[in-house]
């Protein structure tokens, strides 16, 4: 990452209180990872209802560091969030499986991020068994795990 990119992530989060010190960046292939660190109690406001702030500031950086440029993708995390949510949908899917295997029925997930239902449908890209898709438009779009037709 170069110093003009990471200027611009400092100075747009510094709008929000977070000092340098705070921010850990790293590059990886054509993904740019931020991390900010701080208490889980502070972080609500940078995450949002749903973690729409997070995307939100997810997507705002993105388009600033895709400027004239090909799209560099970025995955925004504040105080484990992301890991805690994926562990989170990583038990819905386990739950799911359990359920679909018992009734044979496809499983509808409770309302997910446009974000946390594309991390679903790549939880089960490889899957053998199980495959997802979603149906629905705007806030009532829903994510389903099926079993794969033979």
């Amino acid at each position: 990452m170069n110093d003009a990119d990471k200027n611009k992530i400092e100075e747009l989060l510094k709008i929000f209180g977070i000092s340098p010190s705070q921010i850990s960046l790293s590059q990886s292939d054509d993904l740019y990872t931020i991390t900010i660190d701080m208490p889980e109690e502070a972080a609500g406001r940078l995450i949002g209802r749903f973690a729409s702030t997070l995307d939100s500031l997810q997507l705002i950086i993105s388009l600033m560091l895709s400027q004239g440029e090909s799209h560099k993708h970025v995955l925004l995390d504040v105080a484990g969030y992301r890991q805690r949510r994926s562990a989170t949908l990583s038990s819905m899917v386990e739950n799911a499986k359990n359920q679909i295997r018992q009734t044979q029925a496809p499983c509808m997930l409770p309302p997910l991020s446009s974000t946390e239902r594309k991390q679903v449908h790549l939880m089960l890209q490889d899957d053998a068994e199980f495959t997802s898709y979603s149906d629905g438009h705007g806030q009532d779009r829903r994510l389903f795990i099926a079993n794969k037709p033979v």
